[in-house]
C-alpha cells in the first residue's frame, strides 16, 4: 500500500467511519475506486504490480466521484455501475465496509452500521475467501 490511489482509499475509509451524514458515499467511493485498482491488475501481468501515482489517483478519484454522484439527466447511467440492481451504489457501499473491516480491523457491526448495511453482507465475503 504505496501508491496515491491506496491512499486515497484509506482516506475515504477513514472518513466513512467518522463521518455520521455522509459515511455511505464514502464507503461507496472506497469500493469503486478498489475496484477500478482491482480491474487494472487484473490486466496486468502477474509479476508486474500497477501503481498509481499522485495525477493518476486524483484523475480516477474524479471520475468515480463524478459517477457516483450522477444522475440520469447528466448523461451518466449511474445505474450502469451494477445493472438491475435498485440501488446502484449498494454493492460499492458494501465493498467498501468490508475493505475498512480488512484495513482498519474494525467490528463488524460499527462498520455495517456506518455503511447502513446489514452486517451479515459485511462478514459473508470474508467467510468465502
Amino acid at each position: 500500500m504505496t501508491d496515491a490511489l491506496e491512499d486515497v482509499v484509506d482516506a475515504a475509509l477513514r472518513r466513512a467511519l467518522v463521518d455520521g451524514t455522509d459515511a455511505r458515499r464514502y464507503f461507496a467511493l472506497a469500493g469503486a475506486l478498489d475496484r477500478a485498482r482491482a480491474g487494472a491488475e487484473a490486466d496486468s501481468p502477474p509479476a508486474e504490480s500497477v501503481s498509481v501515482d499522485r495525477a493518476g489517483a486524483a484523475l480516477v478519484s474524479t471520475v468515480a466521484v463524478r459517477a457516483l454522484s450522477a444522475s440520469p439527466r447528466d448523461g451518466i447511467d449511474a445505474g450502469a455501475w451494477i445493472p438491475g440492481d435498485s440501488d446502484p451504489h449498494e454493492e460499492l457501499v458494501v465493498a467498501g465496509a468490508r475493505l475498512a473491516r480488512r484495513r482498519f480491523d474494525v467490528d463488524a457491526t460499527t462498520v455495517a452500521a456506518a455503511a447502513g448495511v446489514d452486517p451479515v453482507r459485511v462478514v459473508d465475503a470474508e467467510a468465502s475467501r
